[in-house]
């Protein structure tokens, strides 16, 4: 295979697996920008997603793109159930645009999470063989993976309705209203409590598709959570904060450095470089590619 067919089969793969990062980071970056929540236990949430697909598929032998609703509407209650009984409750006693207390709880929550992972399922990392694995299509010279391509095309169809729910649908504006200034958005009369609810259940329920899609074709294991968090947090920060589209080109952009990267160096160089790409857009623009200054 001679390097041009080499280089195009590495751009396939970074944007097939780049569509998938962008809905792990969508959901983040919706958290991050309305709530201003630095959700650190987002990775270790979608590493439960990942193993809950993971059963269901064992036990009941249940197509994983079927999982995919499920999974979102479990993660889903798991997220609004965390936001209503706990996480508000720690905005309302601070009454801080960014507390403290919220961080460090997501903190200790992922930490939590991914200790109970390990006592529960081990160490070992755990694979699903679906209908799926392993197969390819042929176009050419190239390969194209059957679940990452079917993975890809489900991942843009989620985000193309994230965004459409986003700038079409009343809740879906006054999201992005209080994204922009949520003290206007109180003044105007919007339970902005119930808002924020609504908002980080759609957060962890994208992390539930995540876990869906990731299924056919990767491995997890109780530590697969930081990783994920790590790279999220990069493809909101070149999206910038809040952006459905920024978080999509993003998450397609490390996908894209990180396989061509591997293809010419190693795998550690290729994160080093998304990395490096991560502090320059942070050094020359804070509030990311496509983000804008926010209000209070």
């Amino acid at each position: 295979m001679n390097s041009s067919i080499m280089f195009i089969q590495a751009l396939i793969d970074g944007l097939l697996i780049g569509g998938v990062y962008a809905v792990v980071a969508i959901g983040l970056s919706l958290a991050f920008g309305v709530m201003r929540i630095v959700n650190w236990a987002h990775g270790e949430l979608l590493m439960l997603s990942i193993y809950f697909s993971y059963f269901i598929f064992s036990w009941f032998g249940m197509d994983p793109y079927l999982i995919m609703f499920l999974n979102a509407i479990v993660m889903a209650g798991v997220g609004y159930i965390l936001q209503r009984f706990i996480i508000s409750n720690m905005l309302a006693r601070e009454k801080e645009v960014e507390p403290v207390s919220v961080l460090l709880f997501t903190a200790g929550l992922g930490v939590f999470l991914s200790n109970l992972a390990l006592v529960i399922f081990k160490g070992n990392p755990k694979t699903a063989t679906t209908v799926y694995t392993g197969q390819s299509l042929h176009i050419g010279a190239l390969y194209v993976s059957v679940p990452k391509l079917i993975s890809f095309a489900i991942a843009m169809m989620c985000t193309l309705a994230l965004y459409f729910f986003l700038q079409k649908s009343e809740t879906g504006r006054a999201i992005r209203a209080a994204s922009q200034n949520r003290n206007v958005v109180t003044l105007m009369g919007v339970n902005i409590k119930r808002l924020y609810n609504v908002a980080f259940a759609i957060s962890v329920g994208m992390v539930g598709v995540a876990g869906a899609l990731l299924l056919p074709y990767s491995s997890v294991q109780p530590t697969s959570g930081s990783t994920y968090s790590f790279k999220s947090f990069v493809i909101i920060v070149l999206g910038g904060q809040g952006s459905v589209v920024g978080a999509l080109l993003s998450g397609l952009l490390v996908g894209i450095i990180e396989k061509t990267g591997t293809l010419y160096f190693s795998d550690t160089t290729a994160q080093i470089a998304v990395f490096a790409v991560f502090v320059i857009v942070l050094l020359l623009r804070p509030n990311g590619l496509f983000g804008k200054k926010q209000s209070v």
